[in-house]
C-alpha cells in the first residue's frame, strides 16, 4: 500500500510517499480504508521551525515516539474492510471515525491503518470523512478539559483560544452543558466565536482580557501563555483554570500550582483518556450541537503545504487532508 513516511527527523523533505506492506489487525483492532485524516499536534509541531535545523528535544520525542519511519496521522475516518475476533461494535463495510492505533498514534497518512478497539466508532451519520477524521484527539481534549473544569449549567465559563480546533470544541461543549461562554480570541476569529456559540467574545489584541468585570467559575486556556495571576483574578472563589494547550509552559504553570491550589488544574489527554468520547461526540453531532470547523482541505500530494499552512498561520478549526493516493 501507499503511504506518506516520516523518513527521518528534519524539514518537510523527510515526508515520502512510499509502498509498504498493509497491516493486519490484532484480536483487539480493526483496519480500515483511509478516507481522511486530520492534521494534530503531533503531525505539524516537529516541523514548527520549516527548516532542517530540528531541535534536540524534538529529535528526542520522535525516537521515544516511534514517529521515524512510520506515516503521520492520528485522526481518521473510513471503512472498515478487516476487523480482530474481538471487535463486535463495528463490522466490515462501516463508515468509522477515531484515533489510529498505539499508545502514540500514528500511522493515518495511508491507504490502510490500524484502529484500536477503544478509539473506533461508527461516525455520525450527517458527516462526510473529512469531517468525521477532525473529531477524535482535538474534541477529546476539549472533553477532558471541561470535565476537569467540572463545567455545569449557568455556569461562566472563558475560553482562552477559542477560535482553535480544540478551543471550538470546548466552545461548543460548554454550550451544550448550559454554561455561559466567553471566549478570547483575534480579531479575524471574532465572527467564527461567535458562530460556533460563544455568547460573548474578547478581542485579545484590541482588549485586555484581563480587565473584564465578569468573575468565571472555569476558565480552559487552550492558547497562549499568560499570567497565572491575571487567571486568578478572573476566577471566582471557587473557580478554577484549566490548563491544555497552547506554550508548554502555560500547562506546566498550571501542574505546578495544582498541588497548592484548587483554582488551578491541568489536562493531558495520553495519560488522561475520555473513554465515551466517540459515542458522545456522535450523539451531540447527530442532535446538531456538535460541528467540525474545517479550515482547509487539502489532497495528500500536498500534505506538506498543508503542514507548512499550519506553522506559519493561525488556522480556524482544523486542516484536513484527504487520502487521495495516486
Amino acid at each position: 500500500m501507499k503511504a506518506l513516511i516520516y523518513t527521518k527527523t528534519g524539514d518537510l523533505d523527510v515526508l515520502q510517499i512510499k509502498e509498504i506492506d498493509k497491516p493486519t489487525p490484532k484480536d483487539n483492532q480493526v483496519l480500515i480504508s483511509v478516507k481522511a485524516c486530520a492534521l494534530s499536534i503531533t503531525d505539524y509541531e516537529r516541523f514548527k521551525t520549516l527548516s532542517s535545523k530540528v531541535s534536540f528535544s524534538t529529535q528526542i520525542i520522535s525516537t521515544l515516539m516511534g514517529f521515524a519511519g512510520s506515516p503521520i496521522g492520528a485522526e481518521i475516518a473510513g471503512v472498515v474492510v478487516e476487523v480482530g475476533e474481538n471487535i463486535t461494535h463495528v463490522k466490515v463495510g462501516d463508515s468509522v471515525y477515531g484515533k489510529t492505533a498505539g499508545t502514540f498514534p500514528k500511522g493515518g497518512f495511508a491507504e490502510y491503518a490500524l484502529m484500536d478497539k477503544d478509539h473506533v466508532c461508527v461516525k455520525p451519520q450527517n458527516m462526510t470523512f473529512e469531517q468525521a477524521s477532525a473529531i477524535s484527539i482535538s474534541f477529546e481534549t476539549a472533553l477532558g478539559a471541561l470535565r476537569k473544569g467540572n463545567v455545569r449549567a449557568g455556569q461562566q465559563v472563558m475560553i482562552y483560544g477559542s477560535s482553535g480546533g480544540v478551543g471550538l470544541y470546548a466552545v461548543q461543549l460548554a454550550k451544550s452543558m448550559g454554561a455561559n461562554v466567553t471566549g478570547v480570541c483575534s480579531t479575524r476569529n471574532l465572527e467564527l466565536a461567535k458562530q460556533m456559540g460563544c455568547d460573548y467574545v474578547i478581542d485579545y489584541k484590541k482588549e485586555d482580557f484581563t480587565k473584564t468585570q465578569t468573575k468565571f467559575d472555569a476558565i480552559i486556556g487552550v492558547n497562549g501563555c499568560n499570567s497565572m495571576k491575571d487567571y486568578k483574578r478572573l476566577l471566582k472563589p471557587n473557580g478554577i483554570f484549566v490548563g491544555v494547550g497552547g506554550d508548554v509552559k502555560q500547562v506546566s504553570k498550571a501542574f505546578l500550582l495544582s498541588f497548592i491550589s484548587r483554582n488551578f488544574s491541568y489536562f493531558a489527554g495520553p495519560i488522561m483518556p475520555q473513554n465515551d468520547y466517540l459515542s458522545y461526540a456522535k450523539e451531540l453531532a447527530e442532535t446538531g450541537k456538535l460541528l467540525p470547523y474545517i479550515d482547509k482541505i487539502y489532497s495528500v500530494q500536498d500534505t506538506k503545504e498543508a503542514i507548512r499552512y499550519i506553522v506559519s498561520s493561525h488556522t480556524q478549526g482544523k486542516v484536513v487532508v484527504s487520502m487521495d493516493f495516486k
